[in-house]
This record gives structure tokens, sequence and C-alpha cells, in this order.
């Protein structure tokens, strides 16, 4: 098991890359599920049914751009 670092034994480069990540998780979730419910109720999503998704991250000074792809279950 990982040992969990303590958010006072953390750098503030290594709060600064939780936070961001948060963010990104805790928003896009909320964007999802809105968008999905409101596409379920009006017909044009099925319940049970699949969806691809792919997100990009892109940081022009660092030259990232890193994309995830993923199939998720609607409710």
């Amino acid at each position: 098991m990982r040992d969990k670092k303590e958010m006072s034994d953390m750098t503030d480069s290594e709060i600064s890359y939780r936070k961001f990540l948060k963010n990104l998780g805790v928003t896009t979730h909320k964007e999802l599920e809105d968008l999905i419910n409101k596409k379920i109720e009006n017909g044009e999503l099925k319940n049970n049914s699949k969806l691809n998704i792919t997100a990009h991250i892109k940081i022009d000074e660092l030259g990232l751009n890193h994309t995830i792809s993923s199939t998720i279950l609607l409710p």
C-alpha cells in the first residue's frame, strides 16, 4: 500500500499539480454528467450504452500533447 503524503509535507509544486488535477477531474465529471443526463432525457443517448471519450492535455511550454482515450458506460 502506498503511503499517502500529507499536504504539509508537499512542496508548492506538488500542491499545484494536485490542485490542477483535482479541478480537471471535478469540473470534467460535472460537465460530462450534465450533458449525458440531458442527452438521455431527450432520447439522443440510451441508458446503459457506451460512450467513447478522448481527452487532450496540452502544455505548450513543455511540448506536451497528451491524449487519453477510453469507453465509459452510461448510467
